[in-house]
């Protein structure tokens, strides 16, 4: 199962339920729209890509199989760019 966390090295300003990720080693920045906002803000180390989506899919009146392939695609980027880390 999935979990992930936030880096201690990402920052995030969210404004108009889009957030602003920066790396504070690189100065680097990313943005999210507003699903991504959701899903960046339930990386806690605890609940399971599994349970975001779910909980997302809810929210949007989504397919949580859809969901959960584009939270999978997001996670990969956050844990490629050095934002989120994988919790074992």
């Amino acid at each position: 199962m999935l979990r992930l966390r936030r880096s201690p090295n990402a920052t995030y300003q969210s404004l108009a339920g889009e957030a602003v990720l920066i790396h504070m080693q690189t100065g680097a920045y990313y943005s999210l729209n507003e699903v991504g906002t959701v899903f960046w803000e339930m990386l806690d180390g605890e609940a399971s890509l599994a349970d975001c989506a779910a909980k997302i899919a809810v929210e949007y009146n989504a397919p949580p199989t859809v969901i959960q392939a584009d939270l999978l695609e997001l996670a990969e980027d956050l844990v490629k760019e050095g934002l989120a880390e994988r919790v074992r």
